[in-house]
């Protein structure tokens, strides 16, 4: 994932429930910086790793038949 990445955020303990919103860091001090729109205003949010959870808005691609990845 490239950051900033658009993403889905749900964090129970600030109420966020699949918000949008977009990924600008990630704090070796146990927190994600995202940045959320609330009305006509952006707002700066930092959001505990261990109780946030995150959906990456762009889906994944798929392969075509056939392709097969070597692990």
């Amino acid at each position: 994932m490239d950051i900033p990445a658009k993403i889905y955020i749900t964090c129970a303990s600030a109420e966020l429930k699949k918000q949008p919103g977009t990924l600008i860091a990630v704090s070796p001090h146990g927190f994600y910086e995202v940045h959320v729109q609330y009305g006509s205003n952006t707002h700066v949010m930092l959001l505990p790793v261990g109780e946030t959870s995150m959906l990456y808005a762009e889906p994944v691609l798929m392969h075509p038949p056939g392709f097969e990845l070597e692990r």
